[in-house]
C-alpha cells in the first residue's frame, strides 16, 4: 500500500522535469547583443563588416580566433559571425568544432556566414550543407531579385527593412552583386530571401536563412569589398549591404521572428518538412499529459479509498 504515494511523487517529479524541458527550448541568450566575429571583421580579400556607426551601438563585438570556437567559449555569445576568407583553412572547423557550433545553434544561437570573393568553400560540415558558385574578384555587375519580403530586408521603400536592390549606376553596389557567391546545390531546410545573377551568369540564392532547433543560420554571399568599419547603413550604394548586415544582427529568432520561409531554395519531395524542434516538443507534451493523467488517476483512487472505502471493495 505504500508504493502508491511513492509512485505518485515520482510521477510529479517527472512532470516537473518535462515541463522544464519544454520551457527551456525557447531560450535565447543575452538578447542577441553579444557577437563573436570569427576570426575578425576584416576580409583578407577586401572590405570589413561595419561596427562604429550608432546603428550598431547595442552590440558588443568580440574577435574570436578559429581555434577558440569551442563549446565552452560559445556560451558567452548569442550571435556568431564567420568571416571566411583566404586566410582561413578549408574546411575551417574541425569535426568537434563543427559539432559544438551546430549544437550551440540548435540550443538558440544565431550563426551568420560571409565568404566574400572566396573560391569554393566546403560547407559539408553544416547540419544543412550546400555548395556555391563563386565569382571571385572580377569587379563586375549583376542582378538581384527579391523572392521574400521579411525582416532581413524587403522591397517596400516605406519599410524600415527596405533594401534597394533595383538601383543602377552605383558601381560599388553592383560590384557587391556581380562578384557574389550563390547557391547551386541546396538542402531543403534553407529558405530563399534574395536571388542573384553573378558575373558567371549563374542564378542562385545569395542571401538565405535556415531555422535549426531554436537557432537561426544566415548565409550572405555578397562581395564586401567596399564596406568599411564606418560604413553607414542606408539605401544608397554600398550602404544597402551595410543595412543588410545590420538587419542580420537585429532580426529576432527562436520563438519570435518574421521569417516565413515562403520560398525554400529547393522544394521538398514527398511531403512536408517537420523542423527538428517540433517533433521533440510534441513527444515531450504527450509524455507530460500521460504522466499528469496517471497521477490524477492515482490521486483520485487514493481519495476514494480514504473517503469511500466500500466503493473500491
Amino acid at each position: 500500500m505504500k508504493k502508491c504515494p511513492s509512485l505518485l511523487i515520482g510521477m510529479i517529479v517527472a512532470l516537473m522535469l518535462l515541463s522544464t524541458a519544454i520551457s527551456t527550448r525557447a531560450y535565447i541568450p543575452a538578447l542577441g547583443t553579444q557577437v563573436a566575429i570569427v576570426p575578425d571583421p576584416s576580409s583578407s580579400n577586401g572590405g570589413r563588416l561595419p561596427s562604429t556607426d550608432p546603428a550598431f551601438a547595442n552590440f558588443t563585438f568580440t574577435n574570436l580566433p578559429w581555434a577558440n570556437v569551442t563549446a565552452g567559449n560559445l556560451t558567452t555569445y548569442s550571435i556568431v559571425v564567420l568571416v571566411i576568407d583566404s586566410g582561413a583553412l578549408n574546411p575551417v572547423l574541425t569535426p568537434q568544432q563543427a559539432s559544438d557550433l551546430m549544437a550551440w545553434v540548435n540550443a538558440g544561437g544565431k550563426l551568420i556566414m560571409y565568404d566574400s570573393e572566396m573560391s569554393t568553400i566546403d560547407y559539408s560540415w553544416l547540419v544543412y550543407p550546400f555548395t556555391t558558385n563563386n565569382a571571385g574578384a572580377m569587379g563586375a555587375s549583376g542582378e538581384l531579385t527579391y523572392l521574400e519580403d521579411n525582416d532581413l530586408g524587403n522591397s517596400n521603400p516605406a519599410s524600415p527593412y527596405f533594401i534597394n536592390i533595383t538601383q543602377q549606376g552605383a558601381n560599388v553596389w553592383e560590384d557587391a552583386v556581380g562578384d557574389c557567391n550563390v547557391f547551386i546545390t541546396q538542402d531543403v531546410h534553407w529558405c530563399g530571401h534574395i536571388e542573384a545573377i553573378n558575373v558567371n551568369n549563374v542564378t542562385g540564392w545569395v542571401h538565405t536563412y535556415a531555422v535549426y532547433g531554436d537557432g537561426l543560420m544566415i548565409y550572405n554571399g555578397f562581395d564586401i569589398d567596399y564596406m568599411y568599419v564606418d560604413t553607414v547603413p542606408g539605401t544608397v550604394g554600398i550602404a544597402n549591404l551595410a543595412k543588410l548586415w545590420l538587419l542580420e544582427l537585429t532580426t529576432p529568432w527562436g520563438t519570435d521572428y518574421n521569417l516565413a520561409c515562403g520560398r525554400r531554395v529547393v522544394e521538398p519531395v514527398g511531403g512536408e518538412i517537420i523542423e527538428s524542434p517540433v517533433l521533440p516538443n510534441l513527444i515531450i507534451a504527450a509524455a507530460a499529459i500521460t504522466v499528469l493523467s496517471a497521477a490524477f488517476v492515482l490521486l483520485s483512487r487514493k481519495l476514494l479509498r480514504t473517503r469511500f472505502p466500500r466503493l473500491l471493495k
